[in-house]
């Protein structure tokens, strides 16, 4: 019984909209959100038969979560969109718009598209799947507008949450609308739709609509179709009030109103037309929710098999239901008119006969798996058998399904199939025997899924229990495996974790196959690069490119020279880095890897050049490797570790707004623990030099709870380091800053990356200078770091810039040579510092000065450096020295002989000393001379040192004794 569609004028004509700019501009997805009932799949449908004539219209249906199904929707929508493209010719039509005719990627769905080879990197396989999806939508799209409909969107799976946001992201082509439907009410603070939606609204291509419930003019339509008449307005008014104008509830308070009563629970309303069928049809019905308790389609053939009748007496028994609007027909098979309905007649069936169904359909799945779209069986199979109590039989289809699951790359629906699994291990006799494997191999395959799920934490916990349940003695491969494994998981969470590769290396020594050792060592060698140990670091990665070329592993080779090519670049031989990192990319491709070393080799070429002062050529790398990521579905893992690395070049070339934007982007993927804190910290970099502080120490707070003190990787942890000790002095806690540089400079490794340490020994000579000014300076610091700065390397002019400005903060070198070094690399902001340092230590007002602080300000507005630019504009004030004019300069005045110059003192140390004779303070010698009292302290402290006194008094009485400042003889 189809009812008539009421209102949803301005809704059709949204949907009508989006499809024109989908058609004329580029996608569009549309996500439709309301309660159960409310008409959002009547909306969808009615649109779609509005829609051209040529227009293609594919759906799937999202099931019921519980059973471990993966990306049923699109599974659904694919195989509907493949069948719609070769009426004629079959799949060869669809096999053309994709590479490889879809074998390397779609066909882990569809097998009509050929057989798939096994995909040994998971990560990569998902990617091909993915883009195989994306290819054949823009394909069939270019042909004839396509609409693909997503239904119940609060069930998807989270393989299916995933491709969806990838789509949207993608989608490129004219011609594609995705329309989403999915109930608003069920998502709950946790439910895991929210964040995508949440993420999804972001972009401009997605829109979001919830009909309105219906009036009670629209109720009354509604119900008059019912009824057959127009009926009493008490009655209208009342279902109106009662159904709160829910059309589904309009319909069935209607169907219970004509049949002489209004039930009161909203279970016996639903059931009301069930209960007037005849005794075989309610049979038949019972097994329907059954059989498709999860949800989607259900075959007659499947059907037909859980009843045990014939395909006339079935046909008799189901064609009152679908005459009763109960029961849709749905190509070869039928769905239920709503998921409410399904689950009303679920629960009508008693508990022995639910059993007794599930084990039917159980079994008619393990006999023929055709019953379900491909890909279902198993885990359908896994649900009905769970569901009916049949342990061992539910033990084994579960270990089917993982392994389905892992086919299609869903690796979070495989990681839960086999936590059931280990949940249900003692509850089967022989467990060994049933899954020909060990607990141990399960709880391997558990914490390898983990890896690509994104669940590090869980997966670090499933290694251990399996390590601990092996003899390393007796099985030393399947130890070291399992330990790499487990120190990638743990490192992903900000644990150094070389323990774990160390053992795994020892446990396979140099005379065991090349093939098996050198995948240990090249994850150690890249793991000793990132934790600042290049001597070890080198000869592992050499040793383990000798293993990858002996066994031809090509992951190996390409990890083994991306660690080489990295160490290059660390090293200032920046030929020979973009050399080996350029050989790792090609070995990638040749050998048909996964784009992870891809999108690793591009982080590795940005971060050398950008640590040459090669930042557009960096930005460049940068920008080639998300697009290798975004492609290769790798958006939330290696690509985001790329994009905050891309946020470092657009930071040095003053494009600061665009860096956060980018950083605020990774962090709302909610990416890998390390790859967060990296950009945790780049955007605390941001928004302290932009001048919110507080926001700053969010970030830095963000970053420090995931690396703390423990995590040795100076690539990371040294920066942190840094900007909480910019954040500590800006919030003028001189003592924490103090205390947080302390702990910096002691860790190990400091000399091995020059590249993050000449920034923190910078920062620390400012805190050095604003210490001494307030008189709480200590002679050790200054001395540790002036020591350090004295041994560690300079590589580039990058770093060039950094010991030329530090030697300038610490009173042993030229604010002019900070200043050229700055200019050279091209770097605006250090350059803005530097100048106004410059004009704050030249004194007394001139036309140099004037033009570095006008050259200083006129940086920082641009860049919104905002605290900058305030303590330019006050020592501007301060000096007398105008922003907007330039000041001729004035005429020379002739200064007699210095006797001060004897003793090494320059002009200006020669003014501050004798202010200090005179019994001035830092603060009065820093207005009488118009600078700061921190550059007052530290030419104070130079003069101390240059007489080899102690103190203040000493230095005033040395000057006296000296007479170096009486007035000269006549």
């Amino acid at each position: 019984m189809a009812s008539v569609f009421v209102a949803r004028t301005a809704e059709l004509a949204a949907l009508s909209d989006a499809f024109a700019r989908a058609c004329e501009a580029g996608p569009v997805a549309t996500l439709i959100g309301g309660d159960a009932g409310i008409g959002k799949s009547r909306l969808v449908a009615e649109f779609a038969a509005r829609l051209p004539s040529r227009t293609r219209v594919v759906r799937g249906d999202c099931l019921e979560s519980g059973g471990g199904f993966a990306y049923a929707p699109f599974i659904a929508a694919m195989r509907a969109l493949v069948r719609d493209l070769g009426p004629e010719h079959g799949p060869e039509h669809a096999a053309g718009l994709l590479p490889g005719g879809g074998r390397l990627g779609l066909a882990h769905w569809l097998p009509v598209l050929g057989a798939a080879p096994d995909e040994p990197d998971p990560v990569y396989g998902k990617a091909r799947l993915f883009e195989d999806v994306l290819t054949l939508i823009e394909g069939a799209a270019r042909e004839r507008p396509l609409v693909l409909v997503l239904e119940d969107l609060h069930w998807a799976d989270p393989s299916s949450r995933e491709l969806l946001v990838f789509l949207v992201h993608n989608l490129a082509g004219p011609g594609v609308l995705l329309v989403g439907t999915y109930r608003s009410a069920d998502l709950d603070e946790r439910h895991p739709l929210r964040p995508v939606l949440t993420g999804l609204a972001r972009s401009p291509r997605v829109r979001r609509m919830e009909p309105a419930p219906l009036t009670c003019a629209e109720v009354r339509g509604l119900v008059a179709d019912r009824f057959g008449y127009e009926p009493d307005r008490d009655v209208v008014e009342e279902i109106a009030r009662r159904s709160e104008g829910n059309p589904l509830f309009v319909e069935a308070l209607a169907d219970a109103g004509a049949q002489g009563g209004t039930p009161r629970r909203l279970r016996d309303l639903l059931l009301a037309g069930f209960r007037s069928l005849p005794d075989g049809s309610r049979s038949v019905l019972h097994a329907a929710s059954v059989a498709s308790a999860w949800g989607g389609g259900l075959a007659h053939r499947f059907l037909a098999s859980v009843t045990g009748l014939d395909d006339l007496a079935l046909e008799d028994a189901i064609r009152p239901a679908v005459e009763h609007g109960l029961l849709l027909t749905e190509g070869d098979g039928y769905t239920f008119r709503h998921a409410l309905l399904r689950q009303a007649v679920y629960e009508d069936v008693l508990p022995s006969a639910r059993a007794r169904l599930h084990k039917r359909s159980g079994a008619a799945l393990q006999a023929d798996p055709g019953l379900v779209p491909d890909g279902r069986a198993a885990a359908e199979e896994a649900a009905h058998w769970c569901a009916a109590d049949e342990k061992e039989r539910a033990f084994d289809a579960l270990w089917r399904a993982a392994a389905a699951a892992r086919a299609v790359h869903a690796h979070p629906e495989r990681l839960r199939i086999l936590e059931r699994v280990l949940r249900q291990w003692d509850d089967v006799a022989e467990p060994e025997r049933v899954l020909g494997v060990d607990r141990a191999e399960v709880l391997h395959r558990a914490a390898e899924a983990c890896l690509s799920a994104g669940e590090a934490a869980r997966g670090v916990a499933l290694a251990t229990e399996a390590l601990a349940a092996l003899d390393r003695e007796t099985d030393p491969g399947r130890a070291a495996l399992l330990l790499e494994l487990r120190s990638m998981l743990r490192h992903r969470l900000g644990d150094a974790a070389l323990d774990d590769l160390r053992a795994a290396v020892a446990l396979l020594p140099a005379e065991a196959p090349a093939a098996v050792r050198g995948r240990p060592l090249s994850t150690l060698a890249n793991r000793l690069f990132l934790l600042s140990s290049p001597d070890e670091s080198r000869a592992l990665a050499t040793e383990a490119l000798a293993a990858g070329r002996e066994s031809g592993d090509a992951r190996v080779r390409a990890w083994a020279l991306l660690t080489l090519g990295s160490l290059d670049g660390a090293a200032g031989d920046l030929d020979a880095a973009l050399a080996r990192i350029a050989e790792a990319a090609q070995v990638t491709r040749a050998a048909g890897e996964s784009a992870v070393p891809l999108v690793i080799a591009a982080m590795a070429e940005a971060d050398a050049l950008h640590g040459m002062g090669l930042d557009e050529r960096s930005l460049d790398a940068v920008t080639a490797g998300m697009e290798t990521a975004r492609r290769a579905g790798l958006d939330r893992d290696q690509g985001a570790g790329l994009a905050a690395k891309g946020a470092e070049p657009l930071w040095a070339l003053g494009r600061w707004d665009e860096a956060a934007a980018l950083l605020r982007d990774v962090l709302a993927l909610d990416p890998p623990p390390l790859f967060a804190a990296l950009a945790q910290v780049n955007l605390g970099t941001v928004v302290l030099a932009q001048g919110d502080v507080a926001a700053a120490g969010q970030a830095a707070e963000a970053a420090y709870a995931i690396m703390g003190d423990t995590y040795q990787g100076k690539a990371f942890r040294l920066p942190l380091h840094d900007l909480r000790c910019q954040i500590a002095i800006a919030r003028d806690d001189l003592a924490g800053a103090d205390a947080i540089l302390g702990r910096a400079l002691d860790g190990p490794g400091l000399f091995a990356t020059s590249r993050f340490a000449w920034p923190l020994l910078l920062t620390g000579a400012r805190l050095c200078a604003e210490r001494l000014a307030r008189r709480v300076g200590e002679r050790e610091r200054p001395a540790q770091l002036r020591d350090l700065a004295g041994r560690l390397p300079v590589i580039g002019p990058v770093q060039h810039a950094y010991w030329a400005e530090f030697h300038a903060e610490a009173g042993d070198g030229t604010w002019d040579e900070a200043v050229r070094a700055w200019r050279e690399v091209g770097r605006p902001y250090p350059l803005a510092q530097a100048l106004f340092r410059a004009a704050e230590a030249s004194g007394v007002p001139s036309a140099q000065a004037a033009e570095r602080c006008r050259e200083a300000a006129a940086i920082a507005a641009r860049l919104g450096a905002k605290p900058l630019l305030k303590d330019i504009e006050r020592l501007a004030a301060r000096a007398r020295l105008s922003l907007a004019e330039p000041q001729p300069e004035p005429e020379p005045t002739p200064v007699a002989p210095d006797p001060a110059r004897r003793l090494g003192l320059t002009r200006r140390e020669t003014e501050v000393l004798r202010l200090v004779a005179d019994g001035c303070s830092n603060r009065q010698i820093a207005e009488a001379l118009f600078i700061s009292a921190r550059t007052a302290g530290v030419h104070v402290s130079n003069i101390l040192a240059k007489l080899q006194v102690a103190s203040r008094t000493e230095a005033a009485a040395h000057a006296h004794r000296l007479r170096l400042f009486d007035p000269p003889a006549d």
